[in-house]
């Protein structure tokens, strides 16, 4: 038996497997007859199963560890209407894995993203602000390949691999469609600070084999560390104008809105409170058509419950609005008039 490509969404009922599986939770339990078990959740990209190993269980735990890559072979069962896995065979796989075989990813083209995302530096007319833009996204190609991996969060939204490029050029469209109608503002102000917001995400997130925060990500997080990376690269750039780093500074400081969200600093600028309404919008919208997407093949009228919204919402009428509903209001042309 070889080690199979199969995803965890295909296995079928009674069906012998061979997989190698990350190991979201891991735990080991104890049966009512005082036997020992793991009791596993073991996924890919296409999802997880309940998986449980009965024999050997405290010596195999001791092997791995939640977030590893394992190889497993065992049998597919349906217990209480859930399918789940008894496995007979359970390793720390030590050979390369690729993350986007884990993880889910965006099903945009990256390269397609990528080439929007550089069109859009080229067209930045501020010189200090392009020469800024490509010193991130064309001349370091280690950060533009990290950042075009890496999700835009744990869970609330873009929670997968390639999700911050996805938000990012989010947001930038939002700056191109709506600057415009404001000619005040700064629109390459704007724009360069729709591209950099958030690349202290690309540090803040840990995603080689599950999404989750690193240490500078838990102690610092992305503003700080976004702030940081700013710095950095400008003082690359000789004769970078101090009061256009200050400007972008608080375009990053100030872009969660208020100091309850995780903003260090409010908008004082109207180009901070456009970043902050625009980047609010790109990732609100994309946090519920994801929810709204995991019930679309239901017949349900309303979703789950959103956390962050603290609501349910409407996924709308599986009735056409075209048909009359039984219980229609009556025509108003068929009552009688009013009297004044």
């Amino acid at each position: 038996m070889t080690i199979s490509n199969i995803r965890v969404a295909d296995i079928q009922e009674n069906q012998t497997v061979e997989l190698l599986l990350l190991v979201r939770r891991k735990n080991l339990a104890r049966s009512r007859n005082g036997k020992d078990y793991l009791n596993l959740k073991l996924g890919d990209r296409s999802g997880e199963l309940a998986a449980f190993l009965w024999d050997d269980a405290e010596r195999a735990g001791a092997l791995f560890k939640e977030g590893d890559c394992v190889h497993i072979k065992g049998r597919s069962q349906l217990f209480n209407g859930s399918l789940q896995l008894t496995l007979n065979f359970i390793e720390l796989w030590q050979g390369e894995i690729d993350p986007r075989n884990f993880l889910p990813h965006t099903d945009k083209h990256i390269p397609t993203l990528e080439r929007e995302l550089c069109q859009i530096i080229v067209d930045i007319q501020d010189p200090w602000l392009k020469r800024l833009a490509e010193a991130f996204f064309v001349k370091d190609q280690e950060f533009a390949r990290a950042f075009a991996l890496a999700p835009a969060a744990k869970a609330m939204h873009h929670a997968w691999l390639g999700g911050l490029l996805e938000h990012t050029l989010g947001v930038a469209r939002l700056a191109l469609k709506v600057t415009p109608l404001y000619p005040q503002i700064n629109l390459d102000l704007v724009l360069t600070g729709a591209l950099l917001h958030d690349i202290g995400k690309v540090y803040e997130l840990t995603y080689e084999r599950n999404l989750d925060y690193s240490t500078p990500g838990r102690l610092l997080g992305h503003v700080m560390i976004g702030v940081r990376m700013l710095q950095e690269k400008a003082a690359t750039l000789k004769g970078f104008p101090a009061s256009t780093l200050m400007l972008l500074e608080h375009l990053i400081l100030s872009h969660h809105g208020e100091y309850e969200y995780g903003s260090p600093k409010r908008p004082k600028t109207q180009e901070a409170i456009l970043l902050n309404f625009i980047d609010d919008i790109d990732a609100k919208i994309t946090s519920v058509n994801t929810l709204m997407g995991a019930a679309k093949n239901s017949d349900i009228e309303w979703s789950d419950y959103h956390r962050l919204f603290g609501r349910v919402f409407y996924l709308g009428s599986q009735t056409p609005f075209s048909e009359p509903a039984s219980n229609a209001l009556p025509n108003p042309s068929s009552e009688p008039p009013l009297l004044f």
